[in-house]
């Protein structure tokens, strides 16, 4: 796409942060470029290019991204955790468990 602008993020002493911008000319060639760029391999290091988000917006995306998966797992795990049921009556069966 045609880009308007780009900018390597640096410290203080001049060396990259290892991130960066970079501003296209319409929305599409951005979209575009997320789509075909996320995941390459630059060196030995796969590339993240996302659009650019306000830093708290994307905390908060990154922590709701997490607990869903998270719960995910839990829920798949779930189907093979075993149960402690305290109080139980010597003469229960397992039948009326298993229905639970």
């Amino acid at each position: 796409g045609n880009i308007t602008s780009a900018k390597v993020m640096t410290d203080s002493n001049g060396r990259s942060k290892n991130f960066g911008f970079v501003c296209y000319s319409n929305a599409s060639e951005a979209a575009k470029a997320v789509s075909d760029m996320n995941g390459k391999i630059i060196g030995s290091k796969p590339l993240y290019v996302a659009l650019a988000q306000k830093k708290d917006d994307r905390k908060s995306h990154l922590a709701n991204q997490y607990l869903q998966r998270m719960t995910q797992t839990r829920n798949a795990n779930m189907g093979n955790a075993t149960q402690y049921m305290p109080n139980m009556q010597t003469a229960q069966t397992q039948q009326p468990l298993q229905s639970i």
